[in-house]
């Protein structure tokens, strides 16, 4: 049982860090101009659904939902900084945490 939710978990995971690519991609087609990054966003965020249907056979739906979109998130939000140098705000970082403590509460729940 235990390395089955592994397993589950580790779908999750890799729904979230395709979602994450997927973003990434589609930002990186400056508005489809270069179309190959905009192929592969697309491709990411189908991939990122398969992953997802593979993870919520072991994960309650809610949960799972949760986790993908508010990882997402905040790891999109990360990528942002990080490749295109989009800086959050004040407000913008308080929004991250209450989307963490979401996540968090919804879990624990």
């Amino acid at each position: 049982m235990q390395n089955a939710l592994f397993v589950h978990y580790a779908y999750m995971a890799l729904a979230v860090l395709l979602e994450v690519a997927a973003n990434i991609f589609i930002k990186s087609s400056q508005g489809w101009r270069k179309k190959t990054w905009g192929a592969l966003g697309i491709l990411c965020i189908l991939a990122s659904f398969a992953a997802l249907s593979q993870a919520v056979q072991g994960i309650d739906l809610s949960i799972a939902y949760a986790l993908w979109g508010g990882m997402g998130i905040v790891l999109t939000a990360a990528a942002g900084w990080v490749f295109f140098r989009q800086a959050l705000g004040r407000a913008g970082c308080m929004g991250i945490a209450l989307i963490v403590a979401g996540v968090v509460l919804l879990k624990l729940s």
